[in-house]
């Protein structure tokens, strides 16, 4: 393998022996092209990369709403934004929902770390806002950018 590629829209990617990536570590999301199958074209991988690094606001964004959608039940039930052994909290205010976190909230709050090009999707990390504790939020997207999963 070489040890570096360029990509004229990222930057440089490093080939990290021990993982099987290509790595590009510099700016706010750091890209990772996954190697660990001898038979995957590099080239076409980069190719990959650059056409989401063209759209990746529009993206994110959309991620985001996917994201939200598929975890906003579980922030709520699970996770919530208020101290259960308050004893004067108020449960019909909690029934009520006004301690639950929005959508909107939610998309907010996360932010995009991680992005590796996959042999058959795409994987990103997402910071998580606090909303899990610090906790990274784990999404798989297929090559048209259609949310697989997510989880915590």
């Amino acid at each position: 393998m070489e040890k570096s590629i360029q990509s004229e829209l990222i930057g440089v990617f490093t080939f990290n022996e021990a993982c099987k990536v290509y790595e590009q570590n510099k700016g706010k999301i750091h890209w990772q092209l996954d190697m660990r199958n001898e038979y995957v074209d590099v080239n076409e991988m980069i190719k990959r990369a650059e056409k989401l690094f063209l759209c990746r606001e529009e993206f994110d964004k959309k991620a985001k709403v996917a994201i939200a959608e598929k975890l906003i039940d579980y922030k709520n039930d699970f996770w919530p934004e208020y101290d259960e052994n308050d004893e004067h909290l108020n449960w019909d205010a909690v029934d009520a929902g006004e301690y639950d976190v929005t959508k909107e909230e939610f998309e907010k709050a996360i932010t995009l770390y991680d992005i590796e090009i996959r042999e058959n999707d795409i994987y990103c990390e997402y910071h998580d806002g606090d909303l899990f504790g610090g906790h990274r939020i784990h999404a798989c997207f297929d090559n048209d950018y259609k949310l697989l999963s997510a989880e915590v």
